[in-house]
């Protein structure tokens, strides 16, 4: 974003602040280097001037208006509009969210905004490693976008090209959309060639395996999780209050009635073995059937660097294959499993 772009973006969100119009507004400011960003809540006109939006804004910020709904961002008795700063790949999770009635549009007054990627920091420490980077750009650096490139400016006032592969995020490297579809300011010019869903490359490459080598690539991937639930506590589509595959969220406790304790039953153990990850992963993936927007928030968080974009993208391209039905693509479109037709597939139920 141009600094043109990013005053244009300052000055909308304080004169909604001013105005009155708004009880608040989720955006990002700077994080602890030129690569990294935090996500910031806007409640008075001064906050505005700490918004910015650049190549180091990863994180997305659908998962705060689910937090939004336990713990408000304002009183209860506060009924105006909250503000949120939207990508082209994150307007999925917001129209999932507004089908399933986890907040109503008028609730919201979205930001739209012109993304051309976001920086992976896990690309970025590699780059760190081979010293393709230095602390000092890390320290006294700032990123931008430049038509599709990636500058970093250095502290002498140079520009450096970033190669795009080697430093954003995978799915910014297939770009469905620079622009939401849903928004009330458009910050920028809106994309009018969104593309549909794109053929993943990865995916095709681990269908060709057979049963047994897939097995042994998702044993070495699940093995390794240490059950921190970062990936559902980022999840733009688990909003359930009780988490059923996860027990410290069930409302029982010892002293709990033999009935509660039976009409509630642990599905799953608190240890990280690899029968409880199985059960635990391929659940939340089940769950997310025909809801995932295949985000990757739960790739980013995953500080063991599980590959759940892949299992995640699989489930997505067979309700694709299947059903002709993508999550998040309109909130015209009822939820997947809302609706039924005759063309409908049904082998498995003989």
């Amino acid at each position: 974003m141009t600094s043109t772009r990013l005053a244009e973006l300052q000055r909308a969100l304080r004169e909604s602040i001013e105005a009155g119009t708004l009880r608040g507004a989720l955006c990002w400011e700077q994080g602890s280097n030129a690569f990294r960003s935090r996500p910031l809540v806007i409640r008075t006109v001064a906050d505005a001037s700490a918004a910015i939006f650049s190549p180091a804004c990863s994180p997305s910020l659908v998962r705060f208006l689910i937090e939004d709904n336990r713990y408000p961002m304002s009183p209860e008795e506060d009924r105006r509009p909250l503000g949120i700063v939207l990508r082209g790949c994150d307007d999925r999770g917001v129209i999932e969210l507004i089908k399933e009635h986890q907040k109503r549009r008028e609730e919201l007054m979205i930001f739209g905004v012109d993304c051309r990627g976001t920086v992976d920091w896990t690309k970025v420490r590699k780059l760190l490693r081979k010293g393709m980077l230095s602390s000092d750009d890390l320290d006294h650096g700032t990123l931008a976008w430049k038509e599709d490139d990636i500058v970093l400016f250095t502290a002498d006032g140079k520009e450096r090209v970033l190669d795009r592969k080697s430093v954003l995020l995978d799915k910014c490297l297939i770009c469905e959309g620079h622009t939401p579809r849903i928004f009330d300011v458009m910050i920028g010019e809106e994309d009018k060639n969104r593309k549909g869903m794109p053929v993943i490359d990865d995916i095709e490459s681990l269908e060709r395996k057979s049963t047994e080598e897939r097995w042994e690539f998702w044993q070495s991937e699940f093995s390794s999780c240490i059950r921190c639930y970062a990936c559902r506590n980022i999840c733009t589509y688990c909003s359930c209050e009780e988490c059923a595959i996860d027990p410290r969220t069930q409302a029982i406790s010892d002293k709990s009635l033999a009935r509660d304790k039976a009409n509630r039953p642990q599905w799953i153990g608190q240890d990280s073995m690899l029968p409880s990850n199985t059960f635990y992963l391929l659940t939340r993936a089940y769950h997310g059937a025909g809801r995932c927007t295949t985000c990757e928030e739960c790739d980013r968080t995953c500080p063991m660097g599980l590959s759940l974009r892949l299992l995640n993208r699989k489930v997505r391209k067979d309700v694709k294959r299947l059903f002709e039905y993508e999550a998040g693509r309109s909130t015209d479109d009822g939820p997947l499993y809302g609706e039924s037709r005759e063309e409908d597939p049904g082998d498995f139920i003989w």
